[in-house]
């Protein structure tokens, strides 16, 4: 675990070298003797037996559009420090950028995240002291919202690390209350009874073949007093996705517990915009629900209601994320004082095509609002790229015995299924991210395997940067 101080001198300094910068005799040395190249992201650690001396970082010059390898530059850089026992190091801040400093602080902070909730053996975590020194007052507030943020995005990756044996719709909406007792944010839990009042008809469809029993659960966040309206954030929040009648080959179901992503994505955002105390107004809601088989489960050709009054045809039992985005984006546009919508969801294997895992898909139906979204998104390094809506792909989510078909052959599946949530946004500036591709995966850049927890800063960054009084 490493933790961040101020001002405590030790015997060990880090060495930032942006490509020869940092002279000294020791540095010609070892670059003379071809022990040390200074290429981007290398690593040379010359330390007694004490563990003290000097640890080499090289970074490249002109970084500044280039904050990814920074930040992985950092996360390898924490683990380095493990494996060689460095507990203790400075750096000197004196003479360093500080956007440089808290980005490559970013990513050793992202190397303490460690899911072992299911280990019997817990790993030993090496408490390590990165102290700054000369730190000037706007980096260490920057460096105390980055430990915030990240924060938020580790209380998403604990949501979607967690098996779906354990986090159902009643236990995750549980512990959504109990993560925001005693704070700002106020949390209402609708049971299946409030939400058959609501008439989300196509929220409990989709929960109709379980007997874990639907939960809507709507988180609200005011720093600003002097008015209601607000953005909304909706996340989707299958807890499990068998993809009912049209059930998923067994290799695909295996991380279908991470299909509540985009859910616990809004959650830890309003864990950190509450936190960080933002004078913003924010509500968050999720629908949580999961899609099993049973004799009550809603089956492929059946037609259902929605709480917008939409009629839509179930092409595919599995196509079941956008019939709870549908009420709940209704309820957000329509229940709410919601000046702007943002939704996430892992909703389509298509965006994985189209963009790979490091690319989150988009649909909006106003530019402006696009436009921040993807300027946050960029700055955080979660890049998202717009998908274009035609009148011809507006056409194919028409139903032919229904208003709205769920499932439309043809391609274009990242398109349809946000032009299908669109429908449900009466208007409201309205942006759709998926995040299927970038939720989960093996361990790359500053992100250890598992979830990710992509979306809690581009959101995080939206508000602050855009919605703060």
């Amino acid at each position: 675990m490493i933790k961040i101080t101020y001002d405590n001198k030790f015997n060990t300094k880090l060495v930032l070298d942006l490509e020869g910068k940092a002279k000294s005799k020791e540095l010609e040395l070892l670059l003379e003797k071809k022990l040390f190249s200074a290429k981007q992201g290398e690593i040379f650690v010359n330390v007694n037996l004490n563990r003290e001396g000097t640890v080499y970082l090289a970074l490249e010059k002109g970084l500044d559009g280039c904050h990814d390898k920074i930040r992985t530059a950092g996360f390898n850089l924490a683990k380095k420090l493990v494996q060689e026992k460095v507990s203790k190091i400075n750096l000197d801040c004196k003479e360093e950028d500080p956007k440089l400093v808290s980005t490559l602080i970013q990513g050793i902070l992202y190397s303490n995240y460690n899911f072992d909730k299911y280990k019997t053996t817990k790993l030993d975590k090496e408490e390590i002291e990165v102290s700054l020194l000369n730190a000037p007052k706007a980096l260490k507030d920057k460096i105390k919202e980055l430990e915030v943020v990240i924060n938020g995005v580790n209380i998403a990756r604990d949501f979607v690390n967690t098996r779906a044996i354990d986090l159902y719709p009643e236990s995750y909406a549980n512990e959504i209350v109990k993560l925001f007792k005693g704070s700002k944010v106020k949390v209402e839990v609708y049971d299946k009874k409030q939400i058959e009042e609501l008439g989300m008809h196509a929220l409990l469809a989709v929960g109709s073949g379980s007997d874990k029993e639907p939960r809507f659960v709507v988180m609200k966040y005011f720093g600003n007093s002097e008015t209601d309206k607000h953005i909304t954030f909706v996340g989707k929040g299958l807890t499990y996705d068998s993809g009912g009648y049209d059930l998923k080959p067994g290799k695909s179901m295996f991380d279908m517990y991470d299909d509540m992503a985009g859910s616990a994505a809004v959650v830890g955002a309003i864990k950190a915009i509450s936190d960080m105390k933002l004078k913003a107004n924010v509500v968050a809601v999720t629908g949580l629900v999961e899609n099993l088989i049973s004799g009550h489960a809603y089956k492929n050709g059946d037609i259902i209601s929605s709480m917008k009054g939409s009629t839509i045809e179930i092409g595919s039992t599995d196509a079941e994320g956008r019939l709870t985005l549908a009420d709940t984006i209704y309820y957000a546009a329509t229940k709410l004082n919601s000046t702007h919508i943002i939704e996430l969801s892992t909703l389509t294997g298509s965006v994985g095509v189209a963009f790979g895992s490091d690319i989150v898909g988009a649909i909006a139906n106003d530019d402006d609002f696009y436009s921040k979204v993807f300027e946050a998104g960029k700055h955080v390094g979660e890049l998202n790229w717009r998908l274009p809506i035609t009148d011809t792909l507006k056409e194919a989510v028409k139903g032919e015995f229904a208003d709205l078909r769920n499932s439309i052959p043809g391609g274009a599946g990242v398109i349809t299924a946000g032009i299908f949530l669109e429908h449900f946004s009466e208007g409201v500036p309205f942006v759709h991210l998926d995040i299927a591709s970038t939720a989960n995966g093996g361990a790359k850049r500053y992100y250890a395997a598992g979830a990710t927890g992509v979306g809690v800063r581009t959101l995080y960054k939206l508000v602050a940067s855009n919605f703060c009084k």
